[in-house]
């Protein structure tokens, strides 16, 4: 370890809130089971630990990187030489005053009727979350049923499934933010009007957040979700249940649960006229293999872990679907999962 990440550890030697981990495995914190080590893992227990964690890498300016549950990164098989700060243990969900309430508006004259609003901390699993709200009978979420990964992260990159975005279901966010004034990352929170987030964009990621390493010496503007207020009406549950299961049985379906992986490798672009999968599929690449990394059989836009894959097996497979569509059809492929180290 060099000396900043040094000074880090003796920080937090002694903290309850925050657990560390040298030299930690990814493929262990990764679904594609792929990656090195990192030099260290920090692991914050509550959102006040997790500002703490965030403003001494601030300080210390170390490369960093946050990790919810994995689900969407691909770690360099040399590791990360720096911290990866976990928020996995961030979780929880509770149903808080509904959003008309709050914002005064007029209340539902049926109270079976009205909004409610479901608070999940960032490292709440997508599962956690949808299953909550088929316990409660509430609708609207049903189309994340079965999507891995946490909330943060599913918020971070305004996840999009069978047609419905995060940024349709979500109400208000909150969030941890750099404060010069403060000199340390503040609590914050808000309600983002549709025009701040886009397909696979969040006020969170910037205007590009696939396809690149999120190491960082800490970014002023720097914005990491800690929980998210999600939309849902009363509903009735075995409907919702059932609703729910149907689109998990859809992505069994498409094999999204078949080998490790991270699900789509590239967005989808409504100007190439079909999904990236099918041009994928068009370019006779299904299939194809480098190493233990495979193309899908049943996907194009799926690389999976066939057994024993590096990082460099799939950069491989990600440069050669990009390099085939751009020569044969002029398409300029862009990755949604995003590179670590």
């Amino acid at each position: 370890m060099n000396d900043s990440i040094e000074q880090f550890c003796e920080r937090f030697k002694h903290s309850e809130n925050v657990r560390l981990f040298q030299n930690q495995p990814l493929s262990e914190r990764s679904s594609f089971k792929i990656g090195g080590k990192a030099a260290l893992l920090a692991e914050a227990l509550d959102i006040p630990a997790l500002g703490e964690v965030l403003t001494q890498i601030k300080i210390l300016n170390i490369p960093h990187f946050i990790l919810g549950g994995g689900s969407n990164v691909l770690f360099s098989d040399s590791g990360f030489d720096g911290i990866i700060v976990s928020t996995k243990k961030l979780s929880g969900i509770s149903i808080v005053e509904s959003p008309a309430e709050k914002e005064g508006g007029a209340k539902a004259q049926d109270p079976a009727e009205k909004p409610a609003a479901i608070r999940a901390l960032a490292g709440t699993s997508m599962a956690a979350l949808t299953s909550f709200a088929q316990e409660k009978a509430l609708s609207g979420l049903e189309e994340f049923a079965g999507l891995p990964g946490t909330v943060g992260g599913a918020a971070f990159m305004n996840a999009r499934c069978f047609g419905k975005e995060i940024s349709d279901a979500v109400q208000k966010i909150s969030w941890l933010e750099w404060s010069q004034g403060e000199g340390a990352f503040v609590q914050k929170e808000a309600v983002f009007p549709k025009e701040a987030w886009a397909y696979k964009k969040s006020p969170f990621n910037g205007s590009d957040s696939g396809g690149k390493s999120l190491m960082s010496g800490g970014d002023a503007n720097e914005k990491i979700v800690t929980a998210a207020d999600f939309l849902a009406v009363p509903g009735k549950k075995e409907e919702i249940s059932q609703k729910a299961a149907a689109f998990v049985q859809a992505r069994k379906e498409k094999g999204h649960y078949k080998f490790p992986c991270a699900g789509s490798v590239f967005k989808n672009n409504r100007a190439f006229g079909m999904p990236t999968g099918k041009i994928i599929d068009s370019l006779g690449l299904k299939g194809t293999r480098r190493g233990g990394a495979q193309i899908a059989p049943f996907h194009g836009n799926i690389i999976v872990n066939a057994g024993g894959a590096k990082a460099s097996d799939v950069l491989a497979l990600v440069e050669l679907c990009k390099t085939r569509a751009k020569e044969k059809l002029g398409f300029d492929l862009e990755e949604e999962i995003i590179f670590c180290g």
